[in-house]
């Protein structure tokens, strides 16, 4: 693997959410000896309503610029180009977020890919699951949504990095409610494997759409839906744009959200530091022995005091 940084997404838990209190934990971490942050600017109304807030970017552009960092843009997470009926709308979010990695000088934008096809019928919007036709013709428009995105993203000199996910029990307790087997949760959470966003970028098929491997999501997935994890690492090297790095126990949540009422049980994807779980990272790291570029440390902002250690401890493994 050739790291060409290491980085650290931004939070902390006692940091207010404004633009003094960013400047403040951006010195902090460059005080640990990061170089690279990642940052998700939707916290500062940088996008409102499908549009760019300039004046809102630009006072954030100035913290970022006097900052002495590098930095990736993590999306949205609930934008999704294949299953939400307001796809315009969508549309326009990430035409604005590829605006804001071009301003804000960010070469990497981190986006949840959107083959997850069970937040309308969990919130209530949808009272049924969708169709195999319907999950088909959604794969099929953000493919197409992302072939007119890419030239803009190539143009801003931005890869954009679609992320794998991981499972949780409301999807279990979901797809059990409407009648359908364990398994699937494949179908309408397809990201949880690699193979279904391979065949995406396939099509997509440009140099600005790759993926972003999220080691830790991909343990939790693997251990819940009985594929095996190495394997999937493999699958996924060619591919990979963007690495995010943590660990975890490979255990499924039990409806538990709030962090620490997770820590002690070793739950779901708790965003630990390495080392801190059971995620196999030399074995990791070697299956991505052809990986060149940067390295996010995703870690919750409970784990503050172990920022620096989770450095020494990437650091040490990756030598």
């Amino acid at each position: 693997m050739q790291i060409t940084n290491i980085g650290i997404a931004a939070a902390r838990p006692d940091a207010p959410p404004t633009l003094a209190g960013l400047e403040e934990t951006l010195g902090r971490l460059r005080d640990m000896g990061y170089t690279l942050v990642e940052l998700d600017p939707s916290g500062f109304a940088t996008i409102v309503d499908g549009q760019v807030r300039h004046r809102q970017l630009a006072d954030l552009a100035v913290v970022l610029r006097n900052s002495g960092l590098r930095f990736s843009i993590h999306g949205i997470s609930r934008l999704n180009l294949a299953y939400d009926p307001r796809h315009d709308l969508c549309r326009r979010i990430m035409t604005c977020q590829i605006e804001i990695c071009r301003v804000l000088g960010a070469t990497r934008l981190v986006y949840h890919s959107g083959l997850q096809a069970l937040d309308l019928a969990r919130s209530g919007v949808r009272r049924t699951l969708l169709t195999d036709d319907e999950l088909a013709a959604g794969a099929r428009r953000e493919v197409e949504a992302f072939k007119a995105l890419a030239p803009l993203a190539e143009a801003a000199g931005v890869v954009i990095g679609m992320e794998n996910g991981d499972s949780h029990q409301w999807e279990h307790t979901l797809i059990a409610a409407h009648g359908l087997p364990r398994e699937a949760l494949l179908k309408h959470h397809a990201r949880l494997r690699i193979e279904p966003i391979i065949a995406q970028l396939e099509a997509i098929d440009h140099p600005a759409v790759g993926l972003t491997l999220d080691i830790a999501h991909l343990h939790i997935a693997a251990h819940d839906m009985g594929f095996d994890y190495l394997e999937a690492i493999s699958a996924a090297a060619p591919w990979t744009r963007h690495l995010h790095v943590n660990d975890n126990f490979g255990r499924l949540d039990q409806g538990f959200d709030t962090e620490r009422d997770r820590w002690a049980f070793g739950e779901a994807d708790i965003h630990m530091p390495p080392g801190w779980g059971s995620i196999p990272y030399r074995d990791v790291f070697d299956r991505l022995s052809g990986y060149h570029g940067d390295l996010i440390l995703e870690i919750k902002p409970g784990f503050w005091d172990a920022f620096g250690e989770a450095l020494r401890t990437t650091r040490a493994l990756l030598a």
